[in-house]
């Protein structure tokens, strides 16, 4: 297995120009496990299921994998910049990666060729949900 399968649902309403109100639900090992999870969350998900939201499935590589099973868990690299209402915007972000010193190394690469304000380096376990108790808007 190389590739894996990030969900990222996005309130609509609440993005604009170059800004995205995205909400990072998971990784899965399949795409029919991310479209699974998008559907549930879209129809029964407070937050997801009462404003309008869409779905968005990126499939990302595992830069250093070269097995056929699936990881439990990956590292990732994000940068980002953030716009005059503190919103993040220019976000870069790695493949991921099986090993924390690959995805180290990775993260000093990216780090010199694009400037950004913040970077995260971050392990994510595959099929971990966030957002499971969705979210309200306030006034």
């Amino acid at each position: 297995m190389n590739k894996l399968f990030f969900l990222t649902l996005t309130d609509t309403e609440l993005s604009y120009e170059n800004f995205s109100e995205d909400f990072f639900i998971g990784i899965f090992a399949t795409k029919q496990e991310a479209e699974a999870t998008a559907r549930y969350y879209l129809e029964n998900v407070k937050g997801f299921c009462d404003f309008p939201c869409t779905k968005k499935i990126k499939e990302k590589q595992i830069a250093d994998c070269s097995a056929e099973a699936c990881p439990s868990v990956v590292w990732i690299a994000n940068g980002w910049n953030e716009n005059e209402f503190y919103d993040e915007v220019d976000i870069i972000e790695s493949d991921c990666f099986i090993s924390e010193e690959n995805g180290r190394a990775e993260l000093e690469k990216l780090q010199k060729a694009f400037p950004r304000q913040e970077w995260t380096f971050v392990q994510w376990k595959i099929g971990e949900l966030f957002w499971q108790d969705g979210f309200v808007r306030t006034a």
